[in-house]
């Protein structure tokens, strides 16, 4: 975990940087740290408070308080950053399906062009470690929101779009699908895979599904 240290003759820390880093609690009191750091350093620490609520009390139970509590601020700061805690856990949602999504890619780039089975398989490999490595990121983005949450159903929705339009890419670029939605389907049916396995209690039991995720992904094509 990178420390954030305050040395006096340091220049100051750019909050665009913030965001890479893993957050810490700022000191309380006068710190002479930038309110833009300041404010940057609260959000992340609440995108990431809201994912570990989540994963400890699942939708049913999760607050705000809980969120408030696990960031370490007060909830006057939570609601200068989030009108609700949905708005909260929705910023942490489209962050790590960025960040999931992201890591996909550089896989299957990384696995060459030569062979689009092989780049489809690096892909799913990496997806499973990037979510084994965090078991509460994995909850969040496998497990279905309640529907009245129309906000976050809809990022899953779009998650679930995005990586499947990854597939459809990388196995049959240029060619349309075989099946209108298929490739949608499948990640679909992958997610809940994800979601069963997160929810059991064994999170890293997720990279024992890659032979699976794998067969279910690509014996289509």
């Amino acid at each position: 975990m990178t420390e954030l240290r305050l040395v006096a003759s340091a220049p100051e820390p750019d909050p665009a940087v913030l965001g890479a880093m893993a957050p810490v609690q700022l000191p309380p009191g006068r710190h002479g740290l930038p309110p833009d750091l300041v404010r940057a350093n609260q959000r992340q620490r609440l995108l990431e408070a809201a994912t570990t609520a989540l994963a400890e009390q699942g939708y049913g139970r999760l607050t705000a308080a809980r969120v408030t509590e696990l960031a370490g601020v007060s909830s006057r700061t939570f609601y200068q950053h989030f009108e609700d805690l949905w708005a909260c856990l929705l910023a942490a949602y489209e962050a790590e399906a960025a960040s999931l999504c992201d890591g996909i890619e550089a896989a299957c780039a990384a696995a060459g062009e030569d062979d689009r089975r092989e780049r489809a398989e690096a892909g799913v490999a990496a997806a499973l470690d990037q979510l084994a490595a965090e078991p509460a990121v994995a909850r969040l983005l496998s497990a279905e929101p309640p529907p009245q949450v129309t906000a976050l159903a809809g990022a899953r929705r779009n998650l679930a779009d995005r990586l499947a339009a990854m597939l459809h890419g990388v196995l049959e670029p240029g060619r349309a699908t075989p099946l209108p939605g298929l490739e949608r389907r499948l990640i679909g049916a992958a997610l809940a895979l994800v979601a069963a396995r997160s929810a059991s209690g064994e999170p890293q039991g997720l990279r024992a599904l890659e032979p699976e995720l794998s067969e279910l992904l690509l014996a289509s094509f």
